[in-house]
């Protein structure tokens, strides 16, 4: 095959598929791979997808795909290369994103913020007004209230697994307070 189809079939390749490949893949790194082994990584990387490799095709559609290809190697190694970008980058690939933009790091602190904290739980405009009420209900030790706002914080979110989670404690402390509180000598008068 001439070498420049076989260079073309290769840059059409990746950049179809570019979106759907985490940093590690693109470098053709495993996850748990020692941060020794990243640079020489990214080094055949940016060797091996360099726009100037295309140049000679004269070919500018080529010449773009290259471009989007060598910026996200380049995006690879920069957060790669840094072990404290790599662990962040590494959090966020868990939640399933796999590039280290803005969006993605605002995306990676709410999901730090929601396992640390159950104000940050709701994500939902609705579901978090009612999950807000639901803790303002657990402090003020209304358990029975708390009950009901997780419910309705739960039509907006079904699969919150935090809410899922405080609304069998908020059952138990209502059931526990209501077994507390009941008086048996209570009489009726009709």
């Amino acid at each position: 095959m001439d070498a420049k189809v076989r260079i073309k079939i290769k840059f059409t390749t990746l950049h179809g598929i570019v979106d759907e490949l985490d940093y590690y893949r693109l470098l053709r790194l495993d996850n748990n791979c020692a941060q020794g082994e990243i640079e020489p990584a990214i080094r055949t990387a940016s060797k091996d997808w360099h726009p100037d490799r295309v140049n000679p095709l004269s070919d500018s559609e080529l010449s773009s795909m290259a471009s989007v290809i060598f910026q996200r190697v380049k995006e690879a190694g920069e957060t790669l290369g840094d072990p404290d970008k790599r662990a962040q980058y590494d959090e966020v690939l868990k939640a399933g994103i796999l590039r280290m933009t803005d969006e993605a790091l605002e995306q990676a602190e709410k999901e730090r913020l929601k396992a640390e904290s159950p104000e940050h739980a709701a994500s939902h405009p609705k579901a978090e007004k009612y999950w807000h009420m639901a803790l303002k209900d657990w402090d003020d030790k209304n358990y029975k209230g708390c009950v009901m706002n997780i419910q309705f914080a739960l039509n907006f979110e079904p699969d919150n697994e935090i809410m899922k989670e405080w609304l069998t404690k908020a059952k138990g402390a209502s059931t526990k307070q209501a077994a507390e509180t009941k008086n048996p000598y209570k009489l009726r008068i009709v």
